[in-house]
This record gives structure tokens, sequence and C-alpha cells, in this order.
């Protein structure tokens, strides 16, 4: 056995070769005739290395080697461990498909390791059940890399169905309608990843390497169509345990039903069509429970192939909100990066996303062109991108976000550079879509990705909410108004206010008159606003002050009052901020409007003022 390394410069000169026999011997230089010498000498029936198959032996062609090198019996210790070592913690000698060098550029060294390794393996392979390695041999036997490594051991035990022995060995840990024949005959290497991946019996937490997700790209297909698509096979005991909405419905959340709309149980019929990795588009009330309606699946998905969801949401405090919440229900395999987190809070979270801690990601539609966002994002396995307040695709919606039209130009890139022929499923969610704006999203999908987005849609409002318009007859009578409500309901409050200025002198006003108040609005440092956000939902403050940047998608179940100090900027506005209140379906909440005949003309001016001229 000689287990060899080379090191070679960017501009592709040879500068350095480092081996060492299994009996000790050692090579350390970058003499191709004194390496064949070493080879000639110690006739090794056996060769080794860490990627030797795609780099080195590849590289070392242009040298006269080829009849002093037993290529027919490379054995590739990059393939081994990423098959071997599939559960965290994984090798410690591997990290990102290289060794853990001691030295720099020293080849000698890294063949050491690979040596190591190599050893390592052997014990490994010969810790698995009898089965197993059945299954590993009859997959990987003629494979480049690997059948060196079966010669290596003298390992031989081949099968006549091997279909028959995969389903015997996994029994309920696969799909029981899975096409293993085809995996079999034209995927074996991925198929055995994929395997190996699944006998951790550790999915929720280990992933599969980054570097066999680029290597072999087939393998998210495989571990997609063996653990994360349902069968409609009754007896299939996998689907029927681990695919069922209702059943993680119970186990993540501790709900018995979804929720229904005019008594149709939509909430599941999304869920379920999200389980089928197809697109679509959910219109659901304001509190309606979507946010659930992409968690679950997110979860399930996460849990059964170590699967990453993309949530792209338009706003900071909608983002920490829905995290926050998950981790109160002590889900905490969700996260976000924005511009709430400093540089090393940025960087634990990018942690965790590469080991696997988090299975649901949220994201602004800005860090889509982030090298940083792309580059963490091609090291996992996505089952789907998530579009949160779709309404921002359209230009005929409320809040349209230029930065939402990249989203697919990015789903296309990403895949591209993943090798994927498909691109991921996507699923966009709203609370106020209108028709014009249902069609835009649905042809934007359709015309970039060639996805078909299901819409599913209910007709039916809040009922809980009650609403009340006070006219008042100046900005001195609308304070009194407002401080009568405060003083007479003493519920969680919402105050939303047209301008900055006007913000922060209620939030002054309010506090001087001894409310337990905080305020938001955009212009505020992050940190401040976390906190303020914080003691609200927290229940320190029992009123906010805000502009509109606060609340979209904040889950805050006990908001009984929404005031308007000012009439919004549009109906749509106006039916998403008063959504705020009355989270529990179940409690009735108040939604006021302090209106002045002289609001509607300085909406006007204001509009006017923010016209763009040509």
């Amino acid at each position: 056995m000689l287990v060899f390394d080379t090191e070679i410069s960017n501009k592709g000169d040879l500068l350095d070769i480092g081996a060492v026999t299994k009996k000790g011997l050692e090579f350390h230089s970058k003499s191709i005739t004194g390496f064949i010498k070493f080879i000639k000498k110690n006739k090794p029936r056996f060769l080794a290395g860490h990627n030797i198959i795609n780099f080195d032996l590849v590289y070392l062609k242009k040298y006269p080697l080829s009849t002093y090198l037993p290529h027919d019996k490379a054995i590739d210790t990059l393939f081994l461990s990423a098959l071997l070592f599939p559960k965290k913690p994984y090798h410690h000698l591997v990290k990102d498909d290289k060794i853990l060098s001691d030295y720099i550029n020293n080849p000698l060294n890294d063949a050491k390791k690979a040596l190591f390794l190599l050893d390592d393996s052997v014990n490994q392979f010969h810790k698995l059940d009898k089965d197993f390695k059945s299954i590993l041999y009859n997959l990987l036997k003629d494979s480049e890399g690997f059948k060196g490594f079966f010669s290596y051991l003298k390992y031989r035990d081949k099968v006549k169905d091997l279909k028959t022995l995969i389903k015997k060995r996994f029994q309920d840990d696969l799909c029981y309608s899975a096409n293993l024949d085809d995996f079999i005959l034209n995927n074996p290497i991925e198929l055995s990843y994929a395997l190996s991946y699944i006998n951790t019996n550790d999915t929720n937490n280990s992933l599969v390497s980054a570097w066999v997700l680029m290597a072999f790209p087939k393998v998210e297909e495989i571990l997609l169509e063996l653990r994360n698509a349902p069968c409609k096979d009754e007896t299939c005991i996998y689907c029927r345990k681990n695919l069922s909405g209702i059943d993680g419905l119970k186990r993540y959340f501790n709900y018995q039903t979804f929720r229904e709309f005019d008594g149709v149980n939509l909430q599941e019929e999304a869920v379920n069509h999200a389980l089928d990795n197809e697109s679509l588009i959910a219109v659901f009330p304001t509190g309606g429970g979507k946010s659930l309606t992409f968690q679950l699946p997110a979860l399930m998905a996460g849990e059964n192939i170590g699967g990453l969801t993309v949530v792209i949401s338009p706003l900071q405090s909608l983002m920490k909100d829905q995290v926050d919440n998950l981790h109160k229900k002590g889900i905490i395999k969700a996260d976000f990066i924005n511009g709430l987190l400093n540089s090393i809070e940025k960087k634990d979270v990018i942690e965790r996303v590469l080991d696997g801690s988090v299975s649901l990601l949220y994201l602004s539609p800005e860090s889509l062109r982030s090298r940083t966002v792309k580059n963490l994002l091609l090291k996992r396995q996505i089952v789907r991108f998530v579009i949160d307040e779709a309404h921002c695709f359209s230009s005929w919606g409320h809040d349209f976000r230029v930065d939402y039209l990249y989203i697919a130009d990015f789903i296309k890139l990403l895949c591209a550079e993943k090798g994927l022929k498909k691109p991921f499923p996507v699923s966009c969610f709203t609370a106020t879509a209108k028709h014009d704006v249902i069609e835009d999203i649905k042809n934007y999908f359709k015309e970039k990705l060639d996805l078909e987005m299901e819409v599913f849609k209910t007709t039916k409002g809040r009922t809980n909410l009650d609403y009340q318009v006070i006219k008042v007859d100046d900005d001195e009578n609308r304070y009194i108004k407002l401080r009568t409500i405060l003083e007479t309901t003493k519920k969680p409050t919402i105050i939303y206010a047209s301008r900055i200025k006007t913000v922060n002198t209620l939030h002054k006003n309010l506090l001087r008159d001894n409310f337990k108040v905080s305020k938001f609005h955009g212009k505020m440092e992050s940190d401040e606003k976390i906190k303020n956000q914080n003691q609200f939902m927290a229940n320190e403050s029992d009123i906010i002050v805000a502009t509109s940047a606060f609340g979209m998608g904040v889950d805050k179940e006990d908001v009984g009052v929404i005031i308007h100090y000012h009439i919004s900027s549009s109906l749509e506005d106006y039916f998403q901020e008063s959504g705020r209140a009355g989270r529990d379906f179940l409690k009735r909440a108040n939604c006021y409007i302090l209106y002045n005949i002289d609001d509607l003309d300085n909406h006007f001016n204001l509009l006017n003022y923010s016209k763009v001229s040509i």
C-alpha cells in the first residue's frame, strides 16, 4: 500500500510530492524521477490518497507514471470518509472535504493523515452490519475510488436481488414505492451515499456532506424520493408515519386539527401540497395560520433528510418575531440573517446552518445578492423557497419590492451551480393579494422557472374584529380620544402613525402620561428596535407606537386593540395593519380609526409629494 499527496500551484506546476507506505517508508520531493524510483522499489499493490481520483491521478497523467501506479486499485479516502462517517460528529481528520493538516503545504504530512483515515475507514466498515456491508459492496464494487477498497479488504459478497436486500435492511426507514431499481442501475454511488446517511438514524442533526452534494447532485433527488415524497400506498409505513401533515401538526405544534376556512380544510390542503413537493400560492387572512403552513413542511423535511427551507421575508421585525415564536414553542431549528444581527451573531447563525442546526432560514430578498449567502446555500440541500408577503412581487401590490423580482434568477443560478436539473419548489404566502397580484405571481414563476403554482385561497375574512371610526376635531382632541381608548381597554395595543415625527411625539407624550409604551420605526438603530419589539412581545410595555414598518407578520396572539392615529396609506395597508389584532380567533378585538376630514387632504398631499416626476 502506497499513500500519496501532491502540491500543485495555481498555475498548474508541480511543487511537491509526499508519500508513505504501510511499512512506514517515506518519500518527500518534487522529483518525478525520484517518485518513480520510490514506487518501483516498493511495488505497491494498492494506491491511496485524499481526492486522488479527481485531482492527483488526473494531474499525474502528464507524467510517465501510469505504468507504475495501480490505477485499478486506487482508493480515495475522500470518497470513503463521506460514505463511512456520515454521522455527526464526523471524522476528526476531515473538514469541508479537506484533510486537516498540522502543516501548511506539506504533502508528506497529508499522506500520513490519509493513511490514518484509510485505517479508520477500514475499521469503520468492519463495524457495519452484514447486510449493509453487502449493500455497499454490491452498489460500489465496480466504481472507481471504491473497488480498490473492497479488493484491499478482500471483501466479496454478491447478492442476486439487491433491491430486496435494501428493503429488508431499511424496512420502515424508506418509502415503499421508491424507484430503487432505477437508482441501483443508474446511480449506485449516489444511492450509496443516500443510504449511508439514512443509516445514521440521525437525519435531524447530521447532514450529507457539502462535497457529496456538489460532486453527486443526484443524491438530493434520491433522498427526496426515498424519504420526503409521500406515496399513495396505504401500506407504506414510512410515509404514513413520517410524511403525514396531521401527525406532524400534533408533534411539532401540539395542535389536534388544522384550521378551516368556510368549512374547507384549506390549511391542511396547502400543507399536503407542499409535502408533495409542489409549488403553491396561499392567500390566507392575517392571523389565519399561514406561517405554520410553511413552517410545518420545513421542519418535517429537516427531520427526514436534513433539508433546508429558505424563507424570503421583507421585514426584519417579521423574521425575528416568527423565529422567536418558534423558539418559545421549543422549536430551535429556525433562525434568520439580517441587519439586526452584528457580525459575531451572523457568524454564529452561519455556523448553525452549516452544521445542520437550522432547517428554516429567514432571509431578506436583498441578501440573495450576497456571495456569502449564496455559498452558504450551496452547502445545504435546499428543499423549498418560501416567499412571505408575496404581494411584494407585483406592481399591483401595495408593498412592491423590486428585489423580489430577483428571487427566481437566484433560484435558477443556485440550481445551476448545484448541478440540479429542476428548480426548487416555491410557496408564496400573502393575506391581501388581488386577482391581478395572484396572476402576476403565477406568470412570474411560470416564465422564469416553469413552475405551476396551485392557488389556495379563502374568500372568508376575519369575523372577530370590531371596527369603529371616531371623529376628531383637531390634534388636541385626537390625543384626548386616544387616551380615552387606552384608559378604557387595558389590552395590548398597537398605535399606527403615518410619520416618524408623530411616532416620536406620541411616545413622548404617552410616557409623560404614565403609560407603559414603546416605539418602533425604520430610522431607529437595530439594537433599539429589537429591545422595543421584545418589550412589547413580552408584555413589558402595554402599547407600541409605530409606523407601518412594524407589525407585518408579527404574531402576538393577545393584541386586543389596533388604533390608527391617522388613516392608512391604502385600504390594503389598513387590512394588513388592523389584522395584527385578534390573532386568537376565539377572542374579539377592536380596531379604531381617529378621523378628521382634513386627514384626506394631508394624505393626498403626502402621496403627491412622494410621486416621481419625469
